[in-house]
């Protein structure tokens, strides 16, 4: 048994906010790493963030093909404690999936068989700030990933104007007056930003913060009800996985079309000549060389998103 609590960090954002970016940082960070653990939830099939986090001294877990707070709920549990007992960390960091609510997380932290064994520190968001801008079209997940934080990294402001950014952390700061909130880039943030600040113990728990549905938000959301399931919200996700090479110019084309409610496309692309990461969020699509993969492998996420007709011109970009 343990003699003290393991601390938790839950870190939370939207979809292509920067999470697995903060957590890359947070291992990279100097010190011993041997005491702590990470449990990667994935919304899709299959894994790409867990394969990015290998190679450091703490343990990666990777939960796909659910949502932690919704469908995986009793898999999540079972993680936590097969975690516990087998690595016996002093921390744990968990980065929960972009469409997941932390409210329901911290719920099932705060269950009666973790109280003994875990002590939640901290609720990190990160904060795309040109998903702040359009906030309006992401329905009350997007606010209740804000609500629950202690700390929020509003991320991106090198893209943005200063006078922007200034206006933005005043509009969160009336949303969330009790959590402190940082610009940053690329979650560059000290380490003594993120383990120093301390949890607010009255806002976490709150009720949801209240929304006009019919004056704020896009049709679709309006069946929401507080218990954040992601496929009764409208988010769908699907993958593709192929041996084949792409066309390079083909699939540049595929991704710049890609339409506005696909929010997410995320994995690995060979072109023939060269690996490459693909990453694409909000309209913009970064592209790192990579090493050698197995195959090609693709993960979307979007909202009420056609995966037949997408699928079909990305298998059109196939190399002959």
């Amino acid at each position: 048994m343990q003699n003290t609590l393991c601390s938790v960090v839950l870190i939370a954002g939207f979809l292509g906010a920067g999470k697995t970016t903060l957590l890359l940082n947070i291992l990279h960070w100097p010190g011993n790493l041997s005491r702590t653990a990470v449990l990667v939830n994935e919304f899709g099939a299959i894994g790409i963030d867990g394969e990015l986090l290998k190679g450091f001294d703490a343990p990666v877990v990777e939960m796909a093909n659910g949502c932690i707070c919704c469908s995986l709920q009793v898999d999540f549990r079972r993680s936590v404690e097969a975690i516990l007992a087998r690595f016996h960390p002093n921390r744990l960091l968990i980065e929960a999936t972009g469409v997941a609510d932390p409210h329901d997380i911290i719920a099932i932290l705060n269950e009666t068989q973790f109280r003994q064994k875990l002590e939640l520190a901290k609720t990190a968001t990160v904060v795309d700030a040109d998903f702040w801008e359009a906030r309006e079209h992401f329905g009350p997940l997007f606010y209740n990933q804000i609500k629950a934080a202690d700390l929020i990294l509003l991320n991106k402001v090198d893209l943005q104007r200063a006078e922007t950014v200034t206006k933005f952390i005043s509009e969160m700061q009336e949303v969330c007056p009790s959590s402190c909130i940082m610009p940053t880039y690329y979650c560059r943030i000290d380490p003594d930003a993120l383990w120093g600040v301390q949890k607010q113990s009255g806002h976490r728990m709150e009720s949801l913060l209240p929304i006009d549905m019919d004056k704020d938000h896009p049709e679709g959301h309006e069946h929401y009800h507080g218990a954040s399931n992601a496929h009764e919200l409208g988010y769908v996700t699907f993958s593709f996985e192929t041996s084949a090479p792409f066309n390079e110019e083909c699939f540049r084309l595929f991704m710049a079309s890609a339409p506005a409610h696909l929010y997410r496309i995320k994995g690995y692309v060979f072109f023939g000549g060269k690996w490459v990461l693909v990453n694409h969020v909000g309209g913009k699509t970064e592209w790192v060389d990579t090493g050698a993969k197995e195959s090609s492998r693709l993960a979307f996420v979007g909202w009420q998103v056609d995966e037949e007709s997408l699928l079909d011109r990305l298998k059109k970009c196939l190399a002959e």
